[in-house]
């Protein structure tokens, strides 16, 4: 455990110097964000990561250790896989056929095929998700989104 404790404790002194760095370099607004703003939220996620670790690490000797084939046992793999393919061919089809068709497709697969939700819930979702996230982001906040095949 000593390890360990001491890797959080290197982990926190290089969270502190991000943050002490990044506060050099300016941070800024949040309208306005500074060259630091980055790496002085990046330094605070680190450091609090770190000791939330070093507290967990007194935990650990405390609880009875159990072999690590026990924690991996009766594990489900197939949603986690399942989610990820889907991500990863949702990231590569976003350009191609666009946000709204894509995003609905996954959407779809993911309530259907991997929550098993009904027919009616699983298309209701995503469209009136798809349809506000739509509107939204093109007319209120006059952006733009991934046309692809449908052409809005």
């Amino acid at each position: 455990m000593r390890a360990g404790r001491l890797s959080s404790l290197f982990w926190l002194a290089v969270g502190l110097i991000s943050i002490y760095g990044s506060s050099l370099l300016g941070l800024g607004t949040l309208r306005e964000p500074g060259p630091g703003l980055f790496p002085f939220f990046a330094g605070c996620f680190v450091s609090l990561m770190a000791t939330v670790d070093y507290f967990q690490s007194f935990l650990r000797e405390w609880e009875i250790q159990d072999k690590l084939s026990a924690l991996w046992k009766g594990l489900n793999w197939h949603r986690p896989l399942a989610i990820s393919f889907l991500s990863l061919g949702y990231i590569l089809a976003l350009e191609r056929i666009g946000f709204l068709l894509s995003s609905f497709l996954l959407l779809f697969t993911l309530f259907k095929g991997v929550e098993k939700l009904s027919w009616r819930k699983s298309i209701l979702i995503p469209a009136i998700t798809l349809g506000t996230i739509f509107l939204l982001i093109n007319f209120l906040l006059k952006g733009t989104l991934p046309k692809g095949v449908l052409g809005f």
